[in-house]
């Protein structure tokens, strides 16, 4: 799993929950600077710099205090509020225009689970050119796949996807080096494409979000499959923008 030289402060306020998800996200290879006072924040904020590259704030935290906090904290984040990850703001447009008026372009809308505040925490960290489809970027989502190997089909479920491969969950992965056949729906066409398996883990070493599966690397896509992959993985990433 990658890890990250750069870090994110994450501001909790009173009714926003984002201490539990602080920790989480130390689990999936982030390792945030957590605060809940605005004082406290920024001595992170000083203490760190240098190392500072994105703020996450709770999308409850009225327009007046954001200000306040990106004024305080702002001058650390190399790409300033554009560096901002908002988590679950209100899905009104008033609100989200008020936000991009900011300079604020990376959004978590709830529901969420703990991937998909991951990538947007690290997309916040990264360079644009890491984030293009063709730079094996891997977008959280959630698709039901069919897994054929060895005469046999069964049941998983994608967790993640790129135009080069997938994480898939599913019980009892093949091992390293197994060849199989992958089906799942992308958009309105269904995807059956081959496959190698890269890395598994079993219930006793399971794999990201604590759930056993393999890491699968596509293999004789055809040009009109890369495409329609790289295309919903640019889509993808545009769900977390505004």
């Amino acid at each position: 799993m990658q890890r990250y030289d750069r870090r994110a402060l994450v501001f909790e306020s009173a009714d926003s929950g984002l201490g539990a998800v602080a920790l989480g996200l130390v689990a999936l290879g982030l390792d945030p600077l957590y605060a809940n006072d605005e004082d406290e924040l920024v001595l992170l904020a000083r203490e760190h710099k240098g190392r500072i590259a994105a703020l996450v704030v709770p999308g409850a935290l009225p327009l007046e205090r954001l200000d306040a906090v990106t004024r305080r904290v702002g001058g650390w984040l190399p790409g300033g509020t554009a560096a901002a990850v908002v988590v679950a703001p209100p899905r009104q447009r008033a609100f989200l225009g008020a936000l991009r008026e900011r300079g604020i372009r990376w959004v978590v809308f709830a529901p969420y689970d703990a991937s998909e505040l991951r990538f947007a925490v690290a997309a916040a960290l990264e360079s644009g050119d890491a984030l293009e489809p063709r730079s094996g970027l891997r977008v959280p989502i959630r698709l039901p796949a069919s897994v054929c190997h060895a005469e046999c089909t069964r049941s998983g479920e994608i967790t993640n996807l790129s135009v080069g491969g997938a994480f898939v969950a599913l019980a009892e992965p093949p091992e390293p080096g197994a060849a199989l056949r992958l089906e799942f729906p992308i958009g309105e066409r269904m995807l059956s494409v081959r496959a190698v398996v890269a890395h598994s883990r079993d219930g006793a070493r399971p794999g990201p979000n604590g759930v056993p599966g393999m890491g699968v690397a596509f293999s004789g896509l055809a040009p009109l499959e890369a495409r329609l992959l790289e295309d919903f993985v640019r889509e993808r990433t545009e769900s977390f923008r505004i």
